[in-house]
């Protein structure tokens, strides 16, 4: 007797959209399929007379590269089926338009996250039936997928955890401080330093948000301010040391990978 074994083919996972697979909702990609444009680096220079070429103004990240602009990502799709079906795919991805989405596929080490527009629909007819329709969707998105969430546990003195992804992420700490500790402060080892002191003992939790664009330090919820030699660093790529002091706690981030 003869025997065949079928052979498993690799799943192939469709873009998602807020984590829903657009096929999930009778969506797919049409021959235009997903155009990722070029994030070009934000550059500033300046002529100045006595000099020959022009100085370099641009303002880096940790790492000494310029930070990027925004890319813009094009999707063409459709939908197929009864006007019902139709409807609902219009119905749902029309009511994401104007909204932070994120978009990822297939192996993507994070997702794509920007505001997102919609063109014009392009309803296809059969007599007096629709039958498909056609849209672009484009996302004036950030310049990095960002990856999952990441969370490594620090204990009080020196701490090395291994940061993912190509590009300088912003952390968030929820620290615990040490009985009758007056100050609390993380070092890295480039000379950067994060601390809060008080002139009595720190008690209760402190969250330490340091994404630049909802950057605040709570304790015990309420806001507070670091001291004046603080920054609100970095965690770069690769292998990073991490000394608290005063403090025990965790820390999460996202890592950004530039592609």
């Amino acid at each position: 007797m003869l025997y065949q074994r079928r052979m498993r083919l690799p799943r192939i996972e469709d873009p998602t959209l807020n984590g829903v697979p657009l096929e999930r909702m009778m969506l797919s990609l049409s021959s235009d399929g997903v155009t990722v444009e070029a994030a070009e680096p934000a550059v500033s220079v300046q002529d100045m007379p006595g000099r020959d070429g022009q100085i370099d103004l641009t303002l880096t990240d940790a790492t000494g590269a310029a930070y990027m602009g925004n890319r813009t990502i094009t999707l063409g799709l459709y939908a197929i089926g009864g006007e019902d079906d139709i409807l609902a795919a219009k119905t749902w991805l029309a009511a994401l338009a104007g909204t932070v989405v994120t978009l990822a596929w297939r192996g993507l080490p994070g997702a794509y996250r920007g505001r997102m527009s919609l063109g014009a629909w392009q309803d296809k007819w059969a007599g007096r039936h629709q039958i498909a329709t056609l849209v672009t969707m484009s996302i004036d998105a950030a310049p990095c997928l960002i990856g999952r969430d990441r969370t490594a546990t620090l204990k009080a003195g020196a701490n090395t955890i291994h940061v993912k992804g190509n590009r300088p992420c912003w952390p968030t700490w929820t620290l615990a401080p040490a009985a009758n500790a007056k100050t609390v402060s993380i070092q890295d080892a480039h000379g950067h330093q994060l601390a809060i002191a008080g002139t009595t003992a720190i008690t209760g939790r402190i969250t330490i948000e340091t994404d630049p664009d909802r950057r605040e330090l709570r304790v015990n919820g309420n806001l507070m301010t670091p001291t004046l030699e603080s920054d609100y660093f970095p965690l770069l790529t690769g292998v990073n040391t991490l000394t608290l002091t005063g403090c025990t706690g965790t820390l999460t981030y996202q890592p950004l990978t530039l592609i």
